[in-house]
This record gives structure tokens, sequence and C-alpha cells, in this order.
């Protein structure tokens, strides 16, 4: 008996990049690394990510194709065992991230050019006027608070991180991929509610991550009239968002 076949109305290309484009920005990585040790981390970095996107597919083809664990196995080469052992628990986790996601809400705010000059939290790091303004209505606008950092990606206030300097659309500025990996391991890549207080280069990627994103600043002219939408926004009276929830991840991305 062959597994069914997978579904092409549910792994096109998007998806199949959600899962596989960051092991493919990690081997590209290996195959540049000019040291042994650039080419042990490289190495380590990209077991992770493979073991990280062989998970995420099977959970896909068990609750989106209908594929069952012994399916699975067929494909890994492994038991049917063997596989309900490696993903039963992936699988039940996604159900729920997707139920409660649904109702989950994440405000996703830009990092800024103007930092302090040590080691801090992402929530201290970014001082600019801009920054305190998208701070100020995200805190009105409810939800999980992310900072989209350019060298490191999705950030929570209390991560640490030391002092950068990196341009979104540069090179070693983050990408969709890895903006993606991070969401999946964040567990808000089922969110129903994603609001992004950014102008267009930093809110292009996070509509690639979430494509019903609300982007409130859309439209503006310049930092002025962005400053005015965003302390109009700051006016609305709504639930302060979340600036800490659980512990996650070292950020991804160039140590600074």
């Amino acid at each position: 008996m062959t597994p069914p076949d997978d579904n092409p109305g549910c792994h096109r290309a998007p998806q199949l990049d959600a899962a596989t484009g960051h092991v493919s920005e990690l081997a590209a990585a290996l195959a540049t690394a000019r040291t042994p040790s650039d080419a042990l981390a490289a190495l380590a970095a990209l077991e992770v990510a493979c073991r990280e996107a062989r998970e995420w597919l099977a959970v896909d083809l068990v609750l989106i194709d209908g594929w069952s664990f012994a399916d699975l196995g067929r494909v890994l080469n492994v038991t049917r065992q063997a596989a309900a052992k490696a993903y039963a628990d992936p699988v039940n986790t996604r159900m729920r991230r997707t139920v409660v996601g649904r109702d989950d809400a994440v405000v996703i705010v830009p990092c800024g050019s103007t930092k302090v000059d040590r080691p801090a939290p992402a929530g201290r790091m970014y001082t600019g006027s801009y920054h305190r303004a998208c701070r100020r209505a995200a805190d009105r606008l409810g939800g999980r608070l992310f900072i989209l950092s350019a060298r490191h990606g999705l950030l929570t206030p209390d991560t640490v991180i030391e002092p950068y300097e990196q341009r979104m659309n540069t090179p070693g500025a983050v990408t969709v991929p890895t903006l993606r990996a991070q969401a999946r391991r964040l567990g808000i890549d089922t969110a129903g509610r994603v609001t992004v207080l950014a102008g267009r280069d930093y809110a292009d990627p996070v509509t690639a991550v979430w494509p019903h994103a609300v982007r409130p600043l859309d439209g503006t002219r310049g930092m002025p009239d962005q400053m005015a939408r965003l302390a109009e926004l700051a006016r609305t009276t709504t639930t302060p968002v979340v600036t800490h929830r659980r512990p996650t991840a070292p950020p991804e991305g160039r140590a600074a």
C-alpha cells in the first residue's frame, strides 16, 4: 500500500516555502563556510532546521491531507509506532494552537536605528521617537507584542540583544523564510488577528507571513503623516498588549 497523494491545493510553493525556505537559506550558508568552525556551526543550525521542517511537513500531511501515521512511516522508512511516537505530540500541539490562535491577537512594531549602547532587552533597546510612538499605539491596540528587528527577526520585549546596525532590505537583513520559521517556533503562525505598525519595508515581510495582517499605516505619506496616524491610534482605549508570555528561543540571524 502506498501513502495517499499529496493534496496539490494544500502544498503549493508558498506552503512548502514556509517549511523549507529556512533550510535552503542555511544550506546556502553551509556552502559558503570558509573555516571548520563556521561549517560546524552551519551544520548544527541546518540539522535543527531540517528536524523542524520535517515535523512541520509531517503535521501538515496529517492535519490537512489526512495522512495516517502508517503513511508517514512508509515515507520516512520507519514503523507506524515510531512515526506516531515522533509526531503525535506535534499534531496535537498544532491543533490546540490553531483553535486558540484564532483569538490570540498579535501586534508587531519595527525596531529603530536609535539604540542604547549596551546589551538590553529588546523592549528597552530602541529609544527613537518613531519606535516609541509605535509602542504607544501598540499598547492601545491589544495583543501579544513582538518587535521586528532587521537583524534578528521577531523578538519578544524581554529578549536580550546587543546593539547592532542593520536596515531592512539590505544584505544581512532577516528574510521571510526565517520569519516564518520564527512564527512557527513562537506559536503565533496561526494567529487570527495580526496588526503591524510599520512602513512598507517592515510591513511587507509581515504580510508575507500573515496575508491577513492589518496595516494601519498604509496610505500615509512620509514620517509626519505616520506619526500623526500613530498618535491617533494611541488615543484609542483598549486592552494593553502582553509583553511577557513564555520563554522563547534566542533571536535568529547574525550576532550583533
